[in-house]
């Protein structure tokens, strides 16, 4: 990424976002990492899990919240990597923000098949102390990762990052970024 770009990076939970998104932005001499988990953890009283249908408003105010901080980086001139859920579903808080941005924005969707997502997703919160949180019920790990599966035209935005580690995965991130194949959607649906 050079200076004064966007990545959205998302996917399902163990898809490995923090980790290709910090490679990533590591590659810029001005780059910022806005991690969207974060944004939750600031909700002190009426938490709702966010795979629950209940918490439709407050995930699109979270998405909202951590788009906007990630714009304000961007237009600053920093390379910036918003990691999260960010599905297409999202789309309309999204593309309300990202009207903001003066900078060119590209989106990556991380999808490892199921079985790596849940194995990665459990595995996080025994490696280190910042996801000591993390969520690692099977249920719902496989109910998120099934909201990423068969996504019609977004599937042009997928890497299927199952059978390579993350700094692989980061260099095809970037190879396709260059190409102009991971430009954000102008159909917001």
């Amino acid at each position: 990424m050079d200076d004064g770009k966007l990545l959205i990076l998302t996917g399902p939970p163990g898809a490995g976002k923090t980790t290709v998104g910090a490679l990533i932005a590591s590659e810029s001499p001005l780059s910022a990492c806005i991690h969207s988990d974060w944004f939750w953890t600031t909700i002190v009283n009426g938490h709702i899990p966010p795979w629950e249908r209940a918490a439709d408003a407050q995930n699109r105010a979270v998405i909202r919240a951590a788009t906007a901080a990630g714009v304000r980086m961007a237009n600053a001139g920093f390379a910036v990597v918003v990691d999260g859920i960010v599905g297409p579903w999202h789309f309309e808080p999204l593309g309300e923000e990202l009207a903001h941005c003066t900078v060119p924005v590209n989106y990556a969707l991380l999808r490892p098949d199921s079985d790596a997502c849940l194995v990665r997703a459990r595995g996080r919160a025994l490696e280190s102390p910042q996801h000591r949180d993390a969520l690692t019920d099977e249920g719902p790990l496989r109910h998120m990762w099934n909201q990423f599966d068969d996504l019609g035209p977004i599937e042009e935005f997928v890497i299927d990052n199952s059978d390579i580690d993350p700094g692989a995965t980061a260099v095809l991130v970037q190879e396709r970024i260059a190409a102009g194949e991971l430009r954000f959607p102008a159909v917001h649906s």
